[in-house]
């Protein structure tokens, strides 16, 4: 079993700031969205690909699944973004 470091714990606490920065303002007083729907989904795309990261190096310790983990990350995220973007 892994023990674990300071590294997971930190990589874990970024992944719940970076998501907690996901929530949007109900309460726009002007009625106009606040953004296109292409920076919506990069941003979901940038989003996911942090935490794909993030549980990439907590899950395999290596560059590799780092960098798998992104991938993925932002694939998944982005391409759900993109689907409710375009399916309003």
């Amino acid at each position: 079993m892994k023990t674990i470091t300071m590294k997971t714990v930190t990589m874990l606490v970024f992944m719940v700031l970076v998501s907690s920065g996901c929530s949007s303002n109900p309460y726009n007083p002007y009625n106009t969205p606040t953004n296109s729907k292409g920076v919506e989904i990069t941003k979901s795309a940038a989003i996911g690909a942090v935490g794909g990261a993030a549980a990439g190096v907590v899950i395999g310790d290596s560059r590799k699944s780092t960098l798998i983990g992104a991938g993925l990350g932002a694939l998944i995220m982005g391409g759900s973004k993109a689907y409710q973007e375009y399916s309003e």
